[in-house]
């Protein structure tokens, strides 16, 4: 007798799918759950987050030189953000898998792609990663948090500046030219807690001095936001601006920017693993107003020297008394998360395309290199609550950035994009809910990062032969061999 065949029960993404919340969200990506889940994951939540209405009045807002035609900015951004996030090679790449679809979202010839991209105002690629965070902010404040608050009451934003590097020489203007044509800076603000770049200010001028963008930085403050910043933001303004927008900084000081008139003794605090710890307290005056303000300087004597070859490290203040001078020093490390953040950018997304030479355009992808790392926040976060916060850490960028862009061009060839729509009608708290059951299916061993040891001083110290501009390795190792 044959027994009748036994269902098999539901997953978890089969059962959130069944209920009234998910009836947007299409019944085929179950099946594909199991095989491509990080794939799944990054559409579901990049066809959430570029809601079309939304960006189209982003759009009308901060891009007041521009209109729509045929190309509409939507597209646009749904086309660019493949490319940023390491999805499509390149933006020519992303446009003819776009064209060889059965309806392609771009209707326009790609010299008309690349002329509006070079036409993208500055402003518009700042508020939409400030649109990104405040939005995916949502769904992370559901999940576990990247790093435990350091000072909890406080809002850590770390602030640095980033130059784009030479791009190709590809305009006529630059064809003349060897040395390195730069297309721009900016400065970016990023929030250890939540994985997430927050702010952005763009500059079209690659010479323009950092401390000029700071007063856009500082008028978007907000009351106990906490700023950590390197010396080369340390000035007057600065600090006065931060001051008065009842908010705090802890930066790096610049004696000749920042003149500081001490008003108390320095005292020893303790120490930490890197250095012992003083403070002082001192004074300091706005040259233009007169007005003063009471700091704490806190100086760390380093146990060993920095890259610079410094050995003492002074940081100045506004944080109350009842922060100590020790958990300030330790505060100051964190500053090195947005250096992380310029790295996996660098490293694994497609935060700055050589063959784009204008400004405009250079800036606006750096900008949709930050919103695809803004979703892949929330990639971490879904991964965190589902697998634990140390299982998280120990995940690389690169590696998920690459199975991300493996995942996401297969699940497109058997779901087409018109089939996404309805999930831009999840609320929040139903996105995290499934976002979280697709995460269980990802095998998180396949993206840990390589253990290493650590690594060793070279035994000889390398030179350069101005005699040769280059070896052949293959004697170079005949000659290493012979000499063994």
């Amino acid at each position: 007798m044959l027994l009748p065949p036994t269902r098999k029960k539901p997953g978890l993404v089969e059962q959130l799918l069944g209920q009234p919340a998910f009836e947007g969200v299409p019944i085929a990506i179950v099946e594909h759950a199991q095989a491509v889940p990080l794939g799944v994951l990054v559409r579901i939540t990049l066809e959430w987050l570029l809601d079309e209405t939304a960006l189209e009045q982003l759009f009308q807002q901060h891009a007041t030189d521009q209109y729509t035609r045929e190309l509409t900015i939507s597209a646009l951004v749904g086309l660019l953000i493949q490319v940023s996030a390491g999805l499509r090679a390149s933006v020519y790449a992303a446009y003819k898998a776009d064209q060889a679809a059965a309806d392609p979202s771009i209707s326009t010839s790609y010299q008309a792609l690349y002329g509006k991209l070079g036409r993208m105002q500055p402003a518009f690629g700042e508020a939409l990663v400030r649109h990104s965070a405040e939005k995916l902010g949502l769904l992370l404040q559901m999940q576990p948090a990247a790093t435990e608050k350091v000072l909890p009451g406080y809002r850590l934003r770390v602030l640095d500046g980033n130059v784009l590097t030479g791009t190709d020489h590809r305009l006529s203007a630059l064809r003349k030219w060897l040395n390195a044509c730069l297309p721009g800076k900016s400065l970016v603000v990023y929030e250890p807690a939540l994985g997430l770049v927050t702010d952005l200010v763009l500059c079209e001028d690659a010479y323009t001095q950092e401390r000029a963008l700071l007063v856009h930085v500082v008028d978007r403050l907000q009351a106990r936001d906490l700023v950590l910043a390197d010396r080369n933001f340390c000035t007057t303004r600065f600090v006065f601006g931060v001051a008065e927008k009842q908010a705090f900084f802890v930066v790096r000081q610049h004696r000749s920017t920042v003149p500081c008139r001490a008003v108390g003794k320095l005292k020893k605090r303790g120490q930490t693993k890197t250095g012992v710890v003083y403070e002082q307290s001192v004074r300091v005056t706005d040259p233009e107003s007169g007005a003063q303000l009471l700091l704490r300087r806190i100086e760390i004597r380093l146990f060993e020297k920095t890259r610079d070859g410094e050995r003492t490290i002074a940081l100045l203040t506004n944080l109350p008394d009842e922060i100590t001078a020790i958990q300030i020093a330790e505060l100051y490390r964190e500053r090195w998360t947005i250096e992380k953040q310029f790295q996996f950018l660098t490293q694994s997304l497609h935060c700055e395309i050589p063959g784009l030479g204008k400004p405009q355009a250079a800036l606006f992808m750096f900008a949709m290199s930050l919103v695809a790392s803004n979703a892949l926040a929330v990639v971490r976060g879904s991964l965190r609550q589902a697998h634990g916060l140390e299982v998280e850490r120990e995940i690389s960028g690169y590696y998920l950035a690459d199975e991300i862009a493996f995942d996401y061009r297969t699940l497109m060839k058997y779901l087409p994009a018109e089939q996404w729509t309805g999930c831009r009608t999840l609320k929040a708290k139903d996105l995290s809910r499934l976002a979280t059951a697709l995460a269980c299916n990802v095998n998180v061993k396949a993206l840990t990062r390589s253990q290493r040891g650590p690594k060793k001083p070279p035994t000889v110290k390398p030179v350069y032969n101005n005699k040769h501009k280059h070896y052949s390795t293959i004697r170079l190792l005949s000659e290493a061999e012979d000499t063994c």
